[in-house]
């Protein structure tokens, strides 16, 4: 959000402000925002700097401060990615739901763990066995598309009729 924000601030410049001001008010407008404004951030600039560059910023940005994050894209895209399985035919709607928006958390932090999102899917009433199920299914078709190899295929199907003809 912090780098939206930078690039809005960029469009149309009136003002000569020190580049790393502006960063430093653009994370912290973002924290504010975002409501999570941590009292471990510490910023080389007086707080007088920052307010008053964030009052700049806010101009600039004609005080819209909404940003569109890519979270609701990237959750239909898991969804989509889920009817290439046999998830839906095994698993109810919502633990497909519930699958798809724990991994756009885990993409979305970098696999690092986050107690608030751990706390948010245990209140959710789904039992994470099945969220698992489904989460490794989707791995497992993304591991797939990973290691296709159109030239391959040739051998692998001839492999794959020798062990049903050598079975019978």
């Amino acid at each position: 959000m912090a780098a939206n924000y930078w690039e809005s601030s960029q469009f149309n410049t009136f003002y000569d402000i020190d580049p790393y001001l502006m960063t430093a008010t653009c994370v912290y407008l973002a924290c504010k925002v975002e409501e999570k404004v941590s009292q471990e951030i510490r910023f080389s600039y007086d707080v007088s700097d920052i307010a008053e560059c964030e009052s700049y910023l806010l101009e600039e940005m004609k005080f819209y401060l909404v940003v569109y994050h890519p979270y609701q894209v990237l959750i239909e895209s898991i969804i989509n990615d889920s009817y290439q399985t046999d998830v839906s035919l095994v698993c109810p709607p919502h633990v497909i739901a519930v699958a798809a928006m724990f991994l756009s958390r885990v993409v979305d932090q970098g696999g690092q763990s986050d107690v608030e999102a751990q706390q948010w899917f245990a209140d959710m009433n789904v039992e994470i066995t099945d969220i698992l199920q489904v989460v490794n299914e989707l791995l497992s078709l993304y591991d797939i598309w990973n290691s296709y190899a159109e030239d391959r295929m040739p051998e692998l199907v001839y492999r794959y009729i020798s062990d049903i003809a050598a079975s019978n």
